[in-house]
């Protein structure tokens, strides 16, 4: 029972991942707050699910070709849903550089669908191992969603939305702008990579 406790937390991440989506998306319609807080509750609730299941695994001896399957699957549910949801805000909100920001989305939600259809089409199910760039790559994207998701549900009356957020903080913007394309480029080059030289991991 205890060897379940990895991928039990991993699955909860995959659930929580399109509620989180969800709480972001109601958070731009009405009561801006309360939804704000309950999407960055269930996103550091989702994070620290990332945290200790493996943690937990290697300290049980609970590795499991399932959970090698399933847990990049949950990471790139809770980035993708959350992002796709922010790029419906940016697009309805008219931010102005809403293009770019969408355009960066869809590279890394796309890459991100790519190389999950790469894993699960492979003959042993699982695909090549995750390389280290990617899991840089993966690091940022949780950054940027994060911080996406965490500021609008701080106390601050200038940030009660995200889309607040860009309009009273033109730089923070820019910041957050400029780490979603650099995820964007990330995102592009390690699947390149693969696709090209057929080796190597994703």
């Amino acid at each position: 029972m205890l060897k379940q406790i990895p991928n039990m937390l991993t699955l909860a991440r995959l659930v929580l991942a399109p509620v989180i989506a969800w709480a972001v998306w109601r958070a731009q319609l009405g009561d801006h707050q309360r939804w704000a807080e309950i999407a960055a509750v269930l996103f550091v609730i989702a994070a620290l699910t990332d945290l200790f299941d493996g943690m937990i695994a290697r300290a049980l001896h609970a590795e499991s070709k399932f959970g090698r399957l399933i847990d990049p699957i949950a990471d790139k549910a809770l980035v993708g849903l959350p992002l796709i949801a922010l790029a419906f805000v940016f697009v309805l909100g008219d931010w102005p550089l809403w293009p770019l920001a969408t355009a960066s989305i869809a590279v890394i939600v796309a890459r991100d669908v790519l190389m999950t259809w790469v894993r699960l089409s492979a003959p042993d199910g699982e695909g090549p191992p995750v390389s280290r760039l990617a899991k840089w790559k993966t690091a940022l994207e949780l950054i940027v969603v994060g911080a996406a998701i965490l500021l609008p549900a701080a106390p601050n009356p200038f940030a009660q939305t995200f889309d607040a957020m860009l309009v009273s903080g033109f730089l923070a913007a820019i910041v957050w702008l400029i780490a979603l394309v650099v995820t964007a480029g990330l995102s592009a080059y390690t699947a390149y990579r693969y696709l090209t030289e057929k080796r190597g991991a994703v």
